[in-house]
């Protein structure tokens, strides 16, 4: 009987643990350069945070899933709730550092970016452990609804920052963190008893004894980051491209809002699409997808041409959300599960890093490519000025 009132309610839990995870990362990645620049930092500045934040989360995630495989690890759901937690008093402290110290908001900003990242293999695993235990669980919807969430906390972000101003993200963060932790606290998660022969297996965690046991899964993971280093240049500097085709913070949220309703349909339609083809084709087409989108943004020169660029996101963003969770699922064993969504989600956080650092360089290039410019055509008026050539 409990686990029939567990089947039935599976679904919503886990959609609204989706949900409040998805309307973070929102409000702390999709506005973060909003944010932060108000806020006094540099796009170098922000750079270096989010790629700090990345490596942070990417050194921690591997040994948190190695231990909470282990059969005498607390419950996934009890790291996951602390975690949250933890995340609420940086947002908390967030809002109470506004405007006080660049600095100080930067470093607690960081954090609260580093534990989103560290958090998304532990979500998609609190759902993908109740399918290997043989529940019920519509996962495809429940990630669909958290983008059709994060479509809608997009937009209103975008159009609440203009009237009153960035104090407004920092305290969704805090909100979101808080019904978070409520979510998964309440979440009807059941750690799953590993068998004898299941538990040898378990106990070797170390990189090197994982990757000898899957050596193939090493070369997708090598080719996700770099889908990730792309998706992430744009995702990261989202306002400052915006800004250079004339749009601005609510461009943003429309934006993003637009991506995360266009990515659903091949979330909820998955299941089908793997009856026509398996993960490796469909992990090949959301590569083609990226690229191209990659492309459009660079070539475009107007909102307008921006607008239709994102339709790529329906077979870029749409799948790599998913393909690799399911991939995982396949060719991973059920006792090293966590570890492979683990070092699958540490393809983001190592792309994120790799394009924060890229992107901040490249945006100081451009700035001080600009001013020398600026001062090369400053000191050529006053030339002609003293020469009498132009009107003083």
């Amino acid at each position: 009987m409990k686990s029939q009132t567990v089947n039935r309610s599976l679904t919503v839990s886990y959609s609204l643990v989706q949900s409040f995870y998805w309307i973070n990362f929102a409000s702390v990645l999709a506005f973060s350069s909003v944010y932060l620049l108000d806020c006094g930092l540099t796009n170098v500045q922000i750079g270096m945070i989010i790629a700090a934040s990345g490596i942070a989360a990417a050194v921690v995630q591997p040994i948190v899933a190695a231990y909470a495989d282990r059969p005498t690890a607390p419950s996934l759901k009890m790291i996951v709730a602390v975690t949250c937690f933890a995340a609420l008093l940086m947002g908390i402290a967030v809002c109470a550092a506004h405007r006080r110290s660049p600095f100080l908001t930067g470093l607690l900003f960081g954090g609260c970016v580093a534990v989103l990242q560290f958090l998304l293999p532990f979500i998609n695993s609190l759902g993908t452990e109740m399918l290997n235990q043989g529940y019920s669980l519509n996962w495809r919807l429940s990630r669909g609804i958290g983008s059709i969430v994060y479509a809608a906390a997009s937009c209103l972000l975008g159009i609440l920052v203009p009237r009153a101003g960035v104090i407004v993200i920092p305290v969704c963060i805090a909100l979101g963190y808080g019904v978070l932790t409520f979510c998964v606290w309440r979440y009807p998660f059941q750690k799953r008893a590993l068998t004898g022969v299941e538990e040898q297996k378990a106990e070797p965690s170390s990189p090197a004894v994982f990757f000898k046991e899957y050596p193939r899964f090493l070369i997708v993971l090598a080719g996700t980051v770099m889908l990730y280093v792309s998706h992430a240049l744009i995702n990261t500097f989202l306002y400052q491209i915006i800004q250079t085709k004339g749009g601005g913070s609510a461009e943003v949220g429309l934006i993003t809002s637009m991506c995360g309703l266009i990515e659903i349909p091949p979330m909820l339609f998955f299941a089908r699409m793997l009856k026509k083809a398996g993960c490796g084709f469909w992990f090949k087409i959301c590569g083609t997808a990226i690229a191209l989108k990659s492309m459009g943004t660079l070539l475009v020169s107007s909102m307008g041409a921006l607008y239709a660029v994102q339709l790529f996101q329906m077979l870029g963003w749409g799948l790599i959300s998913i393909v690799p969770v399911y991939y995982v699922n396949q060719v991973i064993r059920a006792e090293d599960a966590i570890k492979g969504q683990a070092y699958m989600a540490m393809t983001y956080t190592i792309g994120s890093v790799l394009a924060s650092l890229a992107g901040g360089a490249f945006l100081r290039r451009d700035a001080d490519g600009y001013r020398h410019i600026q001062q090369h055509h400053q000191q050529g008026a006053g030339a002609e000025a003293a020469a009498g050539t132009v009107p003083p």
